[in-house]
């Protein structure tokens, strides 16, 4: 096998297997089959236990968990050659905190950035799942579903599902501006909001979230000399950018980020790589983080 390249396993023909009661053998990947399913019930239907592993229906096509990778028959047991769908399930509601990093972690993130900041990420996500789940395999699909929809007078292009949860989004927001000054002048300097841009994450071969339109980013008029995204601290020489304080860090306002949480978003400056501009419509962590 050549470097970088994807080997399907061949599939008997006629091979079914044997379904298995949900309720029976305590199998990884349980929670996270499960909180899809309830999460986009419209394109998960069913789910059950084929093979000894968990897995779903979409349309016609089966997804099995495969290490967390989301792999259709012919690669579930080829799963070391995909990086794993994140579900974000150590995802931590409540204010933004900075995660504690020990000399292990920290050795990995400085080879990471050195890394995203060089060649890249070469780690292949399969993008199946995803192209299935939002049912958008190529860019001229992405396009032709895109639908445009307004945040606080602003235009965004995003998928149909987004649509009301953002709008839901916006009016939690609007409720909560009528007591809050500082979320009044968050708003006020926003400028514009991103959703949909079919692209890679950068420094990576892994398509955006962006790409499929469930992910939107706020555009202030000012970051007011805080980094948003651990790439520009990283490129401005912040070696330990992990370490970086919030005061340091353009940050949104909590009331903003619960608005959004509660209609499923999850927002990027959360996460250890942060990206303080960014929220994905994420719902299946929530029923991750709930448990």
């Amino acid at each position: 096998m050549r470097p970088g390249e994807i080997v399907a396993d061949p599939v008997m023909p006629g091979a079914s297997p044997a379904p298995v009661a949900a309720d029976e053998p305590d199998l990884p990947g349980e929670a996270g089959v499960r909180a899809l399913h309830e999460a986009y019930p419209d394109r998960i239907r069913v789910r059950e236990i084929r093979w000894d592993e968990w897995a779903f229906k979409m349309d016609d096509r089966w997804y099995y968990w495969a290490e967390g990778r989301l792999l259709p028959v012919e690669y579930r047991l080829r799963p070391d050659q995909f990086a794993p769908i994140r579900f974000y399930d150590n995802y931590q509601l409540g204010p933004v905190r900075i995660r504690e990093v020990d000399e292990e972690l920290e050795e990995r993130l400085r080879a990471r950035t050195q890394q995203n900041l060089g060649t890249g990420d070469d780690s292949i996500r399969y993008n199946g799942f995803l192209d299935d789940l939002y049912q958008v395999r190529t860019r001229d699909e992405a396009e032709a579903l895109m639908v445009r929809t307004r945040f606080f007078g602003m235009g965004v292009r995003v998928h149909p599902m987004v649509v009301k949860p953002l709008q839901s989004a916006e009016e939690r927001v609007r409720l909560a501006m009528a007591e809050d000054p500082e979320l009044r002048n968050f708003v006020h300097g926003l400028r514009q909001v991103h959703g949909y841009n079919w692209r890679n994450i950068a420094g990576t071969q892994r398509r955006s979230y962006h790409s499929y339109g469930v992910a939107v980013d706020f555009v202030p008029a000012s970051y007011a000399g805080g980094f948003a995204y651990w790439r520009w601290a990283a490129e401005a020489g912040v070696t330990e950018w992990w370490e970086l304080p919030l005061s340091d860090r353009w940050i949104v306002p909590r009331a903003f980020v619960e608005a959004f949480e509660a209609e499923g978003f999850v927002w990027g400056g959360k996460w250890l790589f942060f990206d303080t501009m960014h929220f994905e419509y994420r719902p299946e962590t929530f029923l991750l983080v709930s448990e």
